[in-house]
């Protein structure tokens, strides 16, 4: 695996400042980010799926990248990388698209060197972490102890199973307990930006029942936190914490939060040692994970 990466922070990341930087320079790589960065596009598509929307918008980050020398984007979102990869796909589909994404980059200095599936694209946290090299990297450097620790490892809609399963067998090497659970959270299309009141109450709907469904799965399986693999599934976990009127249910980390706080980094996994709790109208809640 190349040492020298780009890393594509996203909207969710850039939020809640993770030190993905300090996370992956553990794990032995160079990293540099997206200079001017934008959203990659996904929440918008969800209701104008146009060529913007679709292609130019993840394409301009991977463009910036590509003429700095870095030909993926490597996320912690699994929606930017879906987005991101789905964007190539198209324009590789018709000469047409092709040539109307050039177009439509030239002016941002973004334009594609290269286009080919599998040699450009975006790659997820977890396909890095579960590389043979760096998961040596990762069980030389543990200075955290999960043993008897329960997980509840969700996996939203991340699709290598392979990897989900090398990087369970991490967790039980190091002696946690892990459960599996993949359900859809609801993904971009409830980052909702419209200001249609019925809409927004849909989501809100949504966002709540899902996060009552993965806490009774974290109750069911005796789990003492959520393991989230995408930061978009992360957020719309945590935005059930402000909806729902649980009194009592799981904290939720982050994989980079996760993999920050099995290397010792100062700040990451606060919820796992329940140091991070508030008390909030008269409920317990776990604050977001934020590795600041």
């Amino acid at each position: 695996m190349e040492k020298n990466i780009t890393y594509f922070p996203g909207c969710l990341d850039s939020q809640t400042k993770i030190k993905s930087h300090e996370i992956l320079e553990r794990l032995g790589f160079n990293v540099s980010s997206v200079s001017e960065w934008n959203c990659c596009g996904a929440p918008p598509s969800q209701y104008k799926p146009d060529f913007f929307n679709k292609v130019v918008m993840p394409l301009r980050n991977l463009g910036i990248s590509q003429q700095k020398g870095g030909n993926f984007l490597y996320s912690g979102c699994q929606v930017c990388v879906k987005h991101i990869n789905e964007a190539v796909k198209i324009i590789n589909s018709d000469s047409m698209f092709k040539n109307q994404a050039d177009y439509s980059l030239n002016p941002f200095n973004a334009s594609l060197k290269e286009t080919k599936p599998g040699s450009t694209g975006s790659i997820h946290l977890l396909d890095i972490i579960t590389d043979p090299d760096i998961e040596n990297v990762i069980l030389n450097n543990i200075s955290k102890n999960i043993n008897n620790d329960s997980i509840l490892f969700y996996t939203g809609c991340y699709p290598n199973k392979e990897n989900i399963n090398r990087f369970k067998n991490i967790l039980h090497n190091l002696g946690a307990k892990v459960s599996i659970f993949n359900e859809c959270c609801g993904g971009e299309k409830l980052r909702n930006a419209t200001p249609v009141h019925s809409k927004r109450m849909e989501n809100a709907n949504i966002i709540d029942r899902f996060f009552k469904l993965i806490n009774q799965k974290a109750d069911e399986t005796g789990s003492d936190y959520i393991l989230s693999i995408c930061s978009m599934c992360e957020k719309n976990i945590n935005d059930g914490i402000d909806l729902s009127d649980l009194n009592i249910f799981a904290p939720v980390i982050g994989l980079n939060e996760f993999t920050g706080f099995l290397l010792g980094i100062k700040g990451c996994g606060d919820l796992i040692s329940g140091e991070n709790n508030i008390v909030k109208d008269n409920k317990t809640k776990a604050l977001q994970e934020y590795c600041i």
